[in-house]
C-alpha cells in the first residue's frame, strides 16, 4: 500500500476513535438540560452525536478496504485473511469483553458504586451473564467488532456480489440502510448484521476491488461547498430530530444522508489540509485500538459519578465534556505503554498484534 494512503487511514482512524471517546463523554442523559434543550445540550449533542456518528461508516469502510487490499481473490487468500482477522478481531473481542465483564461484576459488590447499576450481574441467570459478556457486551463499544466479525465471515459472498452485480450490489445494500429495521436480525433487544455497517464495509471492499482512488483532488471551492452542505444538513437534521419520531422515514433519511455526507467531507478535507500542511504519522496513533477498547466502560461510569455530585451545573458539565475525552485518551495511552513495556506478549494478545 502506498505510504500516503497508509498514513491517511492510520491518522483518520486515530481521530475517528478519539471522536468515539468524545461521543461517550456525553453527560446530559436524563438531566433537565437535556429535556429543556438549552445551548449546552446543543453543543454536546453536536460533538457527541452529529460529528461523531460519521466515523461509524468510516471505520467499516476502512475495514472493508483493508481486507480486500492486495487480495488476489483466491480461496487460499480468503482463508489466510479470515484467519488473520481471527487474531486481530475475535481474540481481542473475547479478551476485552470478558475482562470488562469481570471488572464490572466485581465493582458491583462495592456499596458506594453498586447504586449506579440497575440490576447486579451476580443476580442474573447464567445465560444472561454470558449474553452481556459476549453478545451484547457490557464493553458496549465492541458492538462494532462484533459486527465486523460477521462481515469478515461474509467476505466471499460480498466479493461474489461485487464481481457479478458490480455497483448494483452496492446500490441494493444502500437501499437497506434507509429501512426502519436497521438490521437483518433483532434478538433480545439488540441488532445483529446491521445494514449500515454491511453497506459501509462493502463500499470499502468495492473501492479496493475496483482499485478506485481514495485520495481526493478537487478545487478549493469544491471542498468549501462540501463543508457548507454538511453544515446545512446538520442544522436541518437537528430540526427533523426535534420534530419527528426517530423511526419516521424523514428522520431516518436525514440521519443517513447527513452521516455519509459528513464522512465524505471529512475524508476529502484530510486531503485538502494534507496538501498544505502535511500530516505527520506519530507513534501515538499506534495506540488507537487500545484507546478504543479500554475507554468505554471506565469513561461511562466516571461520567455517571461526577454528574451525580455536580448536578445541574451546565457550564461545569460542558467543561468536563471536553476535558474528559482528552484525559481518558492519555490515561489509556499511558496504560498501553506500561502494559507494552511490562508484558509485551499480553499487550500483543489484547491488541491483536496491532
Amino acid at each position: 500500500m502506498d505510504k500516503s494512503i497508509s498514513n491517511k487511514i492510520r491518522i483518520l482512524s486515530f481521530y475517528s476513535i478519539f471522536m468515539v471517546v468524545v461521543c461517550h463523554a456525553y453527560n446530559l442523559t436524563s438531566l433537565k438540560t437535556e429535556k429543556d434543550r438549552d445551548i449546552v445540550y446543543y453543543i454536546e449533542y453536536l460533538f457527541a452525536l452529529e460529528l461523531s456518528n460519521i466515523f461509524i461508516p468510516m471505520f467499516f469502510f476502512i475495514s472493508g478496504y483493508l481486507f480486500f487490499n492486495n487480495h488476489d481473490f483466491s480461496v487460499f487468500t480468503f482463508k489466510r485473511k479470515i484467519k488473520n482477522r481471527f487474531k486481530t478481531l475475535v481474540v481481542p473481542y473475547f479478551l476485552w469483553c470478558g475482562l470488562w465483564f469481570l471488572v464490572v461484576y466485581a465493582i458491583q459488590f462495592i456499596p458506594a458504586l453498586s447504586q449506579f447499576f440497575e440490576e447486579p450481574l451476580y443476580t442474573m441467570p447464567g445465560w444472561k451473564q454470558l449474553w452481556l459478556a459476549f453478545v451484547d457486551p457490557i464493553n458496549y463499544t465492541f458492538w462494532f467488532i462484533r459486527e465486523l466479525i460477521f462481515y469478515v465471515w461474509l467476505t466471499p459472498l460480498i466479493y461474489l456480489g461485487i464481481r457479478y452485480l458490480k455497483f448494483y450490489f452496492i446500490l441494493i445494500l444502500g437501499v437497506l440502510i434507509f429501512l426502519e429495521q436497521p438490521s437483518v436480525l433483532y434478538v433480545n433487544n439488540i441488532y445483529l448484521f446491521q445494514y449500515l455497517g454491511l453497506f459501509s464495509f462493502s463500499c470499502g471492499a468495492y473501492t479496493s476491488i475496483s482499485k478506485l482512488t481514495i485520495v481526493s483532488n478537487f478545487k478549493t471551492s469544491t471542498y468549501l461547498f462540501l463543508l457548507l452542505i454538511w453544515a446545512v444538513l446538520i442544522v436541518f437534521n437537528f430540526y427533523v430530530r426535534e420534530t419527528f419520531e426517530e423511526n419516521y422515514w424523514l428522520a431516518i433519511l436525514c440521519r443517513r444522508v447527513t452521516m455519509f455526507v459528513g464522512f465524505f467531507t471529512v475524508w476529502c478535507w484530510y486531503d485538502f489540509i494534507n496538501k498544505k500542511y502535511e500530516f505527520v504519522n506519530k507513534p501515538l496513533y499506534g495506540y488507537r485500538f487500545f484507546i478504543y477498547a479500554a475507554h468505554g466502560v471506565a469513561l461511562t461510569y466516571v461520567t455517571k459519578i461526577y454528574v451525580k455530585y455536580i448536578g445541574e451545573n451546565d457550564l461545569v458539565l460542558l467543561l468536563l465534556f471536553f476535558i474528559s475525552p482528552i484525559l481518558a485518551t492519555w490515561i489509556c495511552v499511558g496504560c498501553a505503554k506500561l502494559l507494552q513495556k511490562v508484558t509485551p506478549k499480553v499487550y500483543s494478545l489484547f491488541t491483536g498484534s496491532r
